[in-house]
């Protein structure tokens, strides 16, 4: 993980970040460096987990999508706690395997929930050790019981979805974007998408070409948010506060330049560090960050990676 990346997430129990999530609903609870803010009628976001992680409270139990660190997960079990009590915790749904997101599974699996919801892919990836060259890091496989044991392949001709204390609940794959495991959760009754690593707010988002993100599918992956959402949906990034259609439509404004630029670069047979240097990304840096190096080399070496493996033409 890039220090920019890691500064930015230890960065979102801060007061900041907080006062952004309360635009949108009172923090009800807190456990230390964790917030619960509601968004609608039982629908919450838990924030300085590491990931976002989205509670949705029924009579019968919670449903989650993410379960943060699990550095934080003992926090995050203590805030639902305070919250809504004994109330079990029955689906968890893992966006896309980052430890970030799914690094809660095993103190929530031993609290006994039995549906861990994700693509086959991200299943794959927790259950093998593998190299991410980028980080120069190593992955370890996860223990059985935190594994998702309710996965699919695709969603290409309809959505999936099942039904949590009478309310539908659709999701669906987006295809080789932050990862090639990456999903996105609707709730139609709340108006509201969780989008995982597909989406980030006020930061670069990371392509993890090792474990087959590329900057092209990520285009790909927002143009699909867009056209599930409308002007009012709140779309719930990695970290940081929920996102809106014209945020998702400025991501694929900012991606597509800088995939073109690339290409451009590229072509003349000059390689990353001269991308870097022409400042490739200068116009959308105040928006996103303005240490923008690993995001351009990581996007680059996404479509080399992709071309090997004849995804890119």
């Amino acid at each position: 993980m890039s220090q920019s990346r890691r500064r930015f997430l230890q960065g979102m129990g801060s007061a900041g970040a907080a006062a952004a999530l309360l635009r949108f609903g009172p923090a009800a609870a807190a456990s230390p460096g964790l917030t619960a803010t509601e968004l609608k009628n039982g629908l919450n976001v838990v924030s300085g987990a590491a990931g976002n992680v989205v509670v949705l409270a029924k009579p019968e139990g919670l449903l989650l999508v993410d379960s943060g660190s699990a550095e934080r997960a003992p926090d995050l079990l203590r805030l639902l706690g305070q919250k809504f009590g004994a109330a079990p915790i029955n689906v968890l749904f893992n966006t896309h395997w980052h430890l970030e997101h799914t690094g809660g599974n095993d103190a929530i699996a031993a609290r006994g929930v039995k549906t861990i919801v994700a693509h086959e892919n991200t299943r794959l990836w927790m259950s093998t050790k593998f190299y991410v060259e980028w980080e120069d890091k190593y992955y370890q496989r996860r223990a059985p019981a935190s594994r998702p044991n309710k996965t699919f392949f695709t969603s290409d001709k309809q959505p999936l979805e099942l039904t949590f204390g009478g309310e539908r609940v659709v999701y669906g794959q987006l295809t080789e974007a932050h990862t090639d495991g990456d999903i996105y959760v609707l709730l139609p009754e709340h108006n509201v998408i969780v989008a995982g690593g597909a989406v980030t707010a006020a930061r670069y988002p990371v392509l993890d070409y090792i474990t087959g993100g590329w900057i092209g599918g990520m285009v790909e992956a927002t143009q699909k948010l867009i056209g599930l959402a409308d002007a009012s949906t709140l779309i719930i990034p990695d970290v940081g506060p929920p996102q809106k259609r014209a945020d998702l439509e400025e991501q694929v404004k900012m991606l597509s330049t800088v995939r073109e630029r690339i290409e451009a670069i590229a072509l003349q047979g000059r390689g990353v560090q001269d991308m870097i240097a022409e400042g490739i990304t200068k116009e959308f840096d105040q928006r996103y960050s303005a240490d923008s190096a690993q995001f351009i080399t990581n996007a680059y070496q996404s479509m080399w990676w992709n071309r090997l493996r004849g995804i890119v033409a």
